[in-house]
């Protein structure tokens, strides 16, 4: 998918971004229907079968990255705005009910232990996406920003399915420092109990394609989030998608 203190999007810097790629695979504004998985014979081919049916049963792990795009008109039915948020951090804070439901949860576990998780940006359109990524490349040039800022229809953002969070400590900033914070570190053991990821994990940019991002969380299902937690996996390997 480091800056001074600033929300707005209209002059904020590469980190307060999302991220990036080429157009080869889009994925349609409504979601197949999923065919029942058959009966295994055994033990392996069960596991086969779990593995596959995993992949494909939940919307909730649809995959958003540089070869995999939304349709440009796609936008969830289901938004609402997230609570808590960072006032005047975006215009674009709202989340799919279900992810925002989970989200409250985790920040109101985190309150719990003394310590705040704001969302400052969520569901991004694909027209915004594309200001956004064109503003970096005429700042950065194409080659850099695509490290850090998705090119659009390539968004996790216009899924309605991610959120960019960050806390007082780093002033609300969206930096890598951000990983080394009582926050940060909270959130990166304790997000999957909620059903997110850390989606651009450290050491893993070869396969994600962008830099690390301890504040990008993703919803995909706890079950999913505790298996790519325990795993050390990203999105795209859970999904057995690396070429």
């Amino acid at each position: 998918m480091i800056l001074a203190v600033t929300f707005l999007y209209f002059t904020a810097g590469p980190i307060l971004s999302d991220k990036v790629g080429e157009i080869t695979t889009a994925i349609p504004e409504a979601l197949p229907a999923v065919n029942p998985v058959p009966a295994a014979k055994d033990k392996s081919e069960a596991k086969t079968m779990e593995t596959s049916a995993r992949n494909r049963s939940s919307e909730y792990l649809i995959l958003v990255n540089k070869t995999h795009s939304l349709n440009k008109n796609y936008e969830p039915k289901d938004l609402t705005t997230a609570d808590p948020v960072v006032k005047g951090a975006s215009q674009y804070q709202k989340l799919r009910k279900p992810v925002a439901k989970a989200f409250k949860k985790l920040s109101d576990a985190a309150a719990k232990k003394g310590m705040t998780i704001k969302v400052t940006s969520g569901y991004r359109p694909y027209s915004y996406q594309k200001y956004l990524f064109n503003k970096y490349v005429d700042k950065d040039g194409r080659y850099r920003a695509e490290q850090y800022s998705a090119e659009p229809g390539h968004s996790e953002h216009q899924s309605g399915l991610c959120a960019d969070v960050s806390s007082p400590s780093v002033n609300y900033n969206l930096v890598q420092a951000y990983g080394t914070t009582a926050e940060g570190k909270w959130l990166a053991s304790n997000a999957h109990k909620y059903g997110f990821i850390i989606r651009f994990p450290k050491g893993k940019e070869k396969i994600t394609g962008y830099e690390y991002e301890p504040w990008h969380i993703r919803y995909v299902g706890k079950a999913a989030a505790k298996e790519i937690r325990k795993q050390k996996l990203t999105l795209e390997e859970y999904l057995e998608e690396v070429d």
